[in-house]
């Protein structure tokens, strides 16, 4: 059993991408089963309904989600697989055919165990976060404005990795709690290669490549931590010099960071707006950055931001 995301996983397959997941039991189980065959193989309903349907610019497929009220959620994408998730979140089966494991293991990660973390009742947001000994820090923005390369130069700074691109957040009594996604990033081949020592040997253990980016091993942290505080990343070409730091009460920042728009029974939106509320009580400030600054440079400004925090 590894614990990410909030959740026990439990399974009998190797889960490369699961590996060194250290987080201790959290009590919200999911049983993973893995299929030889491919979807035709699970017993999905025909009466069921598309919700979901994600495509490239050009019009292929990237993956969709069906739901059916019995039977659960159906995620599936020609280049990963299927994935029956049960309606309650609690039994997952995967049957990727003979798509690659690194694959399906890739959309795993990215869409199916965050899914099911909502259908627990956490809620989650496109985010990566770190440890420092104040807290969680979150960073949330638009693709491309270097969420992971972030994290990974605060980690170097002295912080403990917590997720990449997915954050998974739970209401406690005094505060949110910011669980360990998995123990992996995606880092693109740009900044691995500004990463790599002086001798040319990688920084990372490359776990998976594709011609976008390379899935690298994180040492993740131990135990959720509660959030202390979310930069909303703006990166834009009128801002000269240093990063410019300024708090924000737009709700549309959190909202928009929103991972899951499927789900939307009233509970589950009470949930996500007392989470955005409780976000927006704490520290949440938008950083202006100018096209010349790096991600060394953003983390540095952040670190002094919050008083030196590692």
């Amino acid at each position: 059993m590894v614990s990410v995301f909030g959740l026990d996983v439990e399974s009998e397959a190797p889960l490369p991408f699961l590996a060194g997941a250290s987080a201790g039991p959290t009590g919200r189980r999911l049983e993973l089963s893995l299929q030889a065959a491919d979807a035709a193989a699970l017993d999905w309903p025909r009466s069921a309904r598309l919700v979901c349907d994600e495509r490239q610019p050009n019009g292929e497929a990237i993956f969709s989600i069906e739901a059916h009220s019995e039977a659960g959620f159906l995620i599936s994408g020609p280049e990963y697989g299927a994935f029956q998730l049960s309606a309650d979140g609690r039994r997952l089966q995967c049957a990727p055919g003979a798509v690659p494991r690194d694959a399906w293991q890739r959309l795993l990660i990215a869409q199916v165990l965050p899914f099911a973390a909502v259908l627990h009742g956490l809620e989650v947001l496109h985010a990566s976060a770190v440890v420092t000994d104040r807290g969680a820090v979150a960073c949330i923005g638009p693709s491309g404005t270097g969420k992971t390369s972030l994290a990974l130069e605060l980690c170097r700074r002295g912080a403990a990795f917590l997720a990449d691109d997915v954050l998974a957040l739970e209401l406690a009594e005094e505060s949110l709690l910011a669980h360990p996604g998995a123990p992996v990033a995606g880092l693109d081949h740009a900044e691995a290669a500004r990463l790599a020592d002086t001798d040319g040997a990688p920084r990372y253990v490359v776990l998976a490549r594709n011609a976008r980016e390379r899935i690298v091993r994180m040492s993740g942290a131990a135990a959720p931590a509660p959030l202390v505080a979310l930069f909303f990343l703006d990166r834009r070409d009128d801002v000269p010099g240093e990063p410019r730091f300024e708090p924000t009460a737009d709700p549309q920042l959190l909202l928009a960071a929103t991972f899951n728009t499927v789900l939307t029974p009233p509970a589950r939106l009470r949930g996500l707006l007392e989470v955005c509320a409780r976000v927006a009580r704490g520290r949440v400030e938008r950083v202006a950055i100018g096209p010349g600054v790096d991600a060394a440079q953003l983390a540095a400004a952040i670190t002094q931001r919050l008083g030196g925090a590692r």
